[in-house]
Protein backbone atom coordinates (compact mmCIF):
# COMPACT_ATOMS: atom_id res chain seq x y z
CA UNK A 1 0.00 0.00 0.00
CA UNK A 2 3.02 2.29 0.77
CA UNK A 3 4.41 2.16 -3.05
CA UNK A 4 0.73 2.73 -4.80
CA UNK A 5 0.38 5.65 -2.69
CA UNK A 6 4.00 6.76 -3.46
CA UNK A 7 3.12 6.37 -6.70
CA UNK A 8 -0.59 7.89 -6.74
CA UNK A 9 0.62 10.94 -4.68
CA UNK A 10 1.74 13.41 -8.11
CA UNK A 11 -1.56 12.13 -9.64
CA UNK A 12 -3.62 13.49 -6.58
CA UNK A 13 -1.60 16.79 -6.14
CA UNK A 14 -2.37 17.31 -9.99
CA UNK A 15 -5.82 16.50 -9.72
CA UNK A 16 -5.88 18.82 -6.57
CA UNK A 17 -4.33 21.47 -8.98
CA UNK A 18 -6.64 21.21 -11.75
CA UNK A 19 -9.71 21.21 -9.44
CA UNK A 20 -8.60 24.15 -7.31
CA UNK A 21 -7.22 26.84 -9.82
CA UNK A 22 -4.03 26.88 -7.59
CA UNK A 23 -5.45 29.76 -5.49
CA UNK A 24 -4.79 28.97 -1.76
CA UNK A 25 -2.41 28.17 0.04
CA UNK A 26 0.87 29.31 -1.24
CA UNK A 27 4.06 30.84 -0.51
CA UNK A 28 5.52 32.91 -3.65
CA UNK A 29 9.09 32.97 -4.55
CA UNK A 30 10.22 35.52 -4.03
CA UNK A 31 11.71 37.81 -7.06
CA UNK A 32 14.89 39.01 -5.66
CA UNK A 33 17.07 38.07 -2.43
CA UNK A 34 16.57 35.36 -0.45
CA UNK A 35 13.66 35.33 1.71
CA UNK A 36 12.22 32.22 1.88
CA UNK A 37 14.66 29.04 2.86
CA UNK A 38 15.89 27.12 0.08
CA UNK A 39 15.22 29.64 -2.65
CA UNK A 40 17.33 32.22 -3.95
CA UNK A 41 17.52 34.22 -7.48
CA UNK A 42 19.94 34.91 -9.34
CA UNK A 43 21.03 37.38 -11.99
CA UNK A 44 20.76 35.07 -15.20
CA UNK A 45 20.57 31.10 -15.22
CA UNK A 46 23.43 28.74 -14.52
CA UNK A 47 25.42 28.15 -18.14
CA UNK A 48 23.85 31.66 -19.65
CA UNK A 49 27.65 32.98 -19.70
CA UNK A 50 29.48 33.24 -23.12
CA UNK A 51 26.65 32.03 -24.60
CA UNK A 52 25.83 28.68 -22.92
CA UNK A 53 22.80 29.29 -22.18
CA UNK A 54 20.61 26.41 -24.25
CA UNK A 55 17.25 28.08 -24.15
CA UNK A 56 18.40 32.04 -24.25
CA UNK A 57 14.26 32.94 -24.25
CA UNK A 58 14.24 31.26 -20.69
CA UNK A 59 15.70 32.89 -18.35
CA UNK A 60 15.82 30.60 -15.26
CA UNK A 61 16.38 32.99 -12.21
CA UNK A 62 14.99 31.35 -9.17
CA UNK A 63 16.91 28.14 -7.63
CA UNK A 64 15.04 26.12 -5.43
CA UNK A 65 17.31 23.62 -3.55
CA UNK A 66 15.52 20.56 -1.27
CA UNK A 67 17.18 20.25 1.81
CA UNK A 68 16.22 16.55 2.18
CA UNK A 69 17.30 15.17 -0.69
CA UNK A 70 19.84 17.91 -1.93
CA UNK A 71 17.70 18.16 -5.52
CA UNK A 72 18.53 21.64 -6.64
CA UNK A 73 16.72 23.11 -9.95
CA UNK A 74 16.05 26.43 -11.36
CA UNK A 75 13.02 27.88 -12.58
CA UNK A 76 11.60 30.83 -14.51
CA UNK A 77 11.18 34.35 -12.06
CA UNK A 78 7.03 34.89 -10.96
CA UNK A 79 6.37 31.39 -10.31
CA UNK A 80 5.18 30.21 -7.32
CA UNK A 81 6.15 27.43 -4.69
CA UNK A 82 3.78 25.13 -3.55
CA UNK A 83 4.87 23.60 0.45
CA UNK A 84 3.60 19.96 0.42
CA UNK A 85 4.41 17.27 2.24
CA UNK A 86 6.32 14.43 0.30
CA UNK A 87 6.65 16.11 -2.31
CA UNK A 88 10.11 17.73 -3.49
CA UNK A 89 8.71 20.84 -4.84
CA UNK A 90 5.78 22.05 -6.82
CA UNK A 91 5.95 25.60 -8.96
CA UNK A 92 2.79 27.36 -10.06
CA UNK A 93 2.71 29.40 -13.31
CA UNK A 94 2.33 33.30 -13.10
CA UNK A 95 -1.97 33.67 -13.21
CA UNK A 96 -2.63 35.17 -16.79
CA UNK A 97 -6.00 37.10 -16.01
CA UNK A 98 -9.11 36.25 -14.42
CA UNK A 99 -10.21 33.82 -17.41
CA UNK A 100 -6.55 31.73 -16.33
CA UNK A 101 -8.37 28.93 -14.61
CA UNK A 102 -5.87 26.22 -15.41
CA UNK A 103 -2.44 27.08 -14.33
CA UNK A 104 0.49 25.14 -15.74
CA UNK A 105 2.56 23.73 -12.85
CA UNK A 106 5.28 21.73 -12.57
CA UNK A 107 5.63 18.72 -9.36
CA UNK A 108 8.67 17.27 -8.91
CA UNK A 109 8.70 13.97 -6.52
CA UNK A 110 10.83 11.72 -4.66
CA UNK A 111 10.47 8.30 -4.19
CA UNK A 112 12.60 5.39 -1.86
CA UNK A 113 10.06 3.18 -1.29
CA UNK A 114 10.18 1.35 -4.65
CA UNK A 115 11.81 -1.71 -4.34
CA UNK A 116 14.98 -1.98 -5.59
CA UNK A 117 14.23 0.59 -8.73
CA UNK A 118 15.14 0.27 -12.27
CA UNK A 119 14.08 2.63 -15.04
CA UNK A 120 12.19 0.84 -16.83
CA UNK A 121 9.97 -0.88 -13.62
CA UNK A 122 9.26 2.52 -12.17
CA UNK A 123 8.58 3.78 -15.37
CA UNK A 124 5.78 1.08 -16.09
CA UNK A 125 4.60 1.28 -12.31
CA UNK A 126 4.06 5.17 -12.51
CA UNK A 127 2.11 4.83 -15.95
CA UNK A 128 0.11 1.76 -15.05
CA UNK A 129 -0.65 3.88 -12.10
CA UNK A 130 -1.23 7.17 -14.37
CA UNK A 131 -3.84 5.06 -16.58
CA UNK A 132 -5.95 3.58 -13.40
CA UNK A 133 -6.67 6.76 -12.32
CA UNK A 134 -7.35 8.37 -15.91
CA UNK A 135 -8.23 5.64 -18.20
CA UNK A 136 -7.95 7.41 -21.53
CA UNK A 137 -4.04 8.89 -20.94
CA UNK A 138 -2.18 7.95 -24.10
CA UNK A 139 1.49 8.26 -24.29
CA UNK A 140 2.07 10.33 -27.21
CA UNK A 141 6.55 10.85 -27.34
CA UNK A 142 8.78 8.93 -24.94
CA UNK A 143 12.96 9.14 -25.32
CA UNK A 144 16.15 8.43 -23.25
CA UNK A 145 17.90 11.81 -21.95
CA UNK A 146 20.51 12.36 -19.42
CA UNK A 147 20.49 14.61 -16.37
CA UNK A 148 23.73 15.84 -14.30
CA UNK A 149 24.60 12.42 -15.37
CA UNK A 150 22.01 10.07 -14.26
CA UNK A 151 20.05 8.16 -17.03
CA UNK A 152 16.50 9.02 -17.33
CA UNK A 153 13.63 9.08 -19.46
CA UNK A 154 10.68 11.72 -21.01
CA UNK A 155 7.20 11.15 -21.53
CA UNK A 156 4.69 13.22 -22.73
CA UNK A 157 1.11 11.84 -21.81
CA UNK A 158 -2.92 13.27 -23.17
CA UNK A 159 -5.12 12.91 -20.64
CA UNK A 160 -8.31 14.14 -19.68
CA UNK A 161 -8.86 16.07 -16.28
CA UNK A 162 -11.99 18.15 -14.67
CA UNK A 163 -11.01 20.75 -16.70
CA UNK A 164 -10.58 19.21 -19.81
CA UNK A 165 -8.05 17.70 -22.03
CA UNK A 166 -4.60 18.39 -20.93
CA UNK A 167 -0.98 17.20 -21.45
CA UNK A 168 2.09 16.06 -19.28
CA UNK A 169 5.82 16.11 -19.62
CA UNK A 170 7.23 14.13 -17.49
CA UNK A 171 10.83 13.43 -16.72
CA UNK A 172 11.90 9.96 -14.21
CA UNK A 173 15.27 9.41 -13.07
CA UNK A 174 16.52 6.76 -11.13
CA UNK A 175 19.53 8.09 -8.47
CA UNK A 176 20.61 6.27 -5.45
CA UNK A 177 17.70 4.24 -4.97
CA UNK A 178 15.17 7.04 -5.37
CA UNK A 179 13.09 7.87 -8.06
CA UNK A 180 12.77 11.73 -8.77
CA UNK A 181 9.71 12.47 -11.39
CA UNK A 182 9.03 15.86 -12.97
CA UNK A 183 5.55 16.43 -14.07
CA UNK A 184 5.11 19.85 -16.12
CA UNK A 185 1.67 19.76 -16.92
CA UNK A 186 -0.53 22.10 -19.09
CA UNK A 187 -4.09 22.56 -20.77
CA UNK A 188 -3.65 21.49 -24.23
CA UNK A 189 -3.91 24.75 -26.03
CA UNK A 190 -0.73 25.85 -23.71
CA UNK A 191 1.27 23.07 -23.93
CA UNK A 192 3.30 23.69 -26.49
CA UNK A 193 4.13 26.96 -25.27
CA UNK A 194 5.30 25.76 -21.72
CA UNK A 195 7.18 22.79 -22.81
CA UNK A 196 10.60 24.51 -23.70
CA UNK A 197 10.13 25.60 -19.97
CA UNK A 198 9.13 22.40 -18.61
CA UNK A 199 12.24 20.99 -20.49
CA UNK A 200 14.64 23.69 -19.05
CA UNK A 201 13.27 23.17 -15.95
CA UNK A 202 14.01 19.40 -15.59
CA UNK A 203 17.52 19.72 -17.67
CA UNK A 204 18.53 22.60 -14.52
CA UNK A 205 18.11 19.46 -12.03
CA UNK A 206 21.08 18.22 -10.32
CA UNK A 207 22.30 17.22 -6.64
CA UNK A 208 24.13 19.28 -3.90
CA UNK A 209 25.35 17.14 -1.19
CA UNK A 210 24.61 18.67 2.35
CA UNK A 211 27.69 19.98 4.12
CA UNK A 212 29.44 17.07 6.28
CA UNK A 213 29.48 17.99 9.61
CA UNK A 214 33.01 18.14 11.69
CA UNK A 215 32.54 16.05 14.52
CA UNK A 216 33.22 17.55 17.50
CA UNK A 217 36.94 16.29 19.23
CA UNK A 218 37.18 14.13 21.67
CA UNK A 219 37.87 15.63 25.34
CA UNK A 220 40.96 15.05 26.98
CA UNK A 221 41.44 14.47 30.69
CA UNK A 222 43.73 16.02 32.41
CA UNK A 223 45.67 14.29 35.26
Amino acid sequence: MRRRLRLLLPLLVLAFFAAAGCGTGARPVPAAGGGEAGVTAENAAPGSEAGQDENPEIPLTLTYSHPDTGLTLTAPEGWTVYPLEEAVVALISPQRGEEDFFRENILVTADDQFPDPTLDRYVAALEAEVRNRYPDTETLESGDLTIAGVPGRWLVDRFTGEKGEARVYRVVLIRDGTAYVLHGTAPVWTFDSYRPIFEAVARSITWVEPPVEDEAAPETVGN
